[in-house]
């Protein structure tokens, strides 16, 4: 169970999902290696050992990085186990590869919203009601 965000670079920044035309076409954030090192710039010690996933660990949690196996990266899937203070770090990124970062669950972009990490939050609220259950 993770919170789950999806990035993409499409042909002019969007403010909301709804805006995407059905004929979009988003382009390529890069080779896998030129992903990787923007994800290791950015999130330093991402191990990848296996080059399709990249696995990153730290005091505010973890992320799992999916590049795919394609010569070009057309999205970057991250699944995210941590705090929110994760968050910057995840725009911080968009900003390197020139994309932008879609929220699965709430279907809008983190850097569109007022406030980025409510999707992270809402997450680690239900797992932690999950985890409480299994407990009890």
């Amino acid at each position: 169970m993770s919170w789950d965000v999806s990035l993409y670079k499409f042909t002019r920044r969007y403010s909301n999902i709804q805006e995407i035309p059905s004929d979009e076409q988003p382009y390529p954030l890069g080779s896998p290696s030129e992903v990787q090192t923007a994800v290791s710039d950015v999130f330093t010690g991402t191990n990848w050992n296996d080059p399709v996933w990249g696995m990153y660990d730290s005091e505010f949690g973890s992320i799992e990085f999916n590049v795919g196996k394609d010569d070009l990266v057309r999205s970057l899937a991250l699944h995210v186990r941590a705090s929110s203070a994760i968050v910057g770090g995840i725009l911080q990124l968009c900003e390197r590869l020139g994309c932008q970062a879609i929220d699965i669950s709430s279907s809008s972009f983190l850097d569109r919203s007022e406030h980025p990490a409510a999707g992270l939050e809402r997450w680690r609220e239900y797992r932690d009601q999950i985890i409480e259950k299994s407990r009890g």
